[in-house]
């Protein structure tokens, strides 16, 4: 309870301050929509995963958590910035010299929810698309623009120190 009372609060404080106007109707929507903002997002912080108990009980708190989120979307920002600007270097060239491949991404990540994550977020760079997840949950098989070796090792690298390093630490178990 004490947690979900200090995300309503830190929620409130960001509508607030995006508003500009300290008012009592300012508050009180605030309160309402990070009510909302937190139903919504309840799977993410939801204390009867055995995970998430887990977690919490090793001293990852709500407070941490937020901060490590906002650094994932930090670090993707970043990433599709970069790769937003490798797409448009491609594409104003006049000669075509990609090399398109479909890489066998091994998984770091282990639950449902970071695999979904990793996946959603190589979609949205640009230059990259997750194609399937492997039965056994191991590997995510990734199409990319251009590959620089033949068996993608740049692409994975580059996955790797980024993005799957970022949300294990953000929605990671441990």
């Amino acid at each position: 309870m004490v947690a979900t009372s200090v995300r309503i609060f830190l929620l409130t404080l960001i509508w607030v301050a995006l508003q500009g106007t300290l008012s009592v109707g300012n508050v009180l929507l605030g309160v309402l929509f990070g009510g909302a903002i937190l139903r919504v997002t309840r799977p993410l912080f939801d204390v009867e995963d055995p995970t998430e108990s887990r977690r919490l009980s090793e001293g990852v708190r709500p407070l941490i958590r937020t901060w490590r989120v906002l650094v994932l979307l930090l670090v993707f920002l970043r990433e599709l910035m970069v790769s937003a600007l490798q797409v448009a270097r491609y594409t104003i060239q006049p000669t075509l010299d990609i090399q398109p491949a479909i890489i066998r991404y091994p998984l770091d990540v282990t639950t449902g929810r970071e695999i979904t994550v990793l996946a959603n977020l190589i979609s949205l760079t640009p230059g990259t698309l997750s194609l399937d997840v492997s039965p056994d949950c191991d590997f995510l098989y990734v199409h990319a623009i251009s590959v620089e070796t033949e068996d993608g090792a740049d692409v994975i690298d580059d996955i790797k120190g980024s993005l799957e390093k970022h949300v294990h630490r953000a929605l990671g178990p441990r």
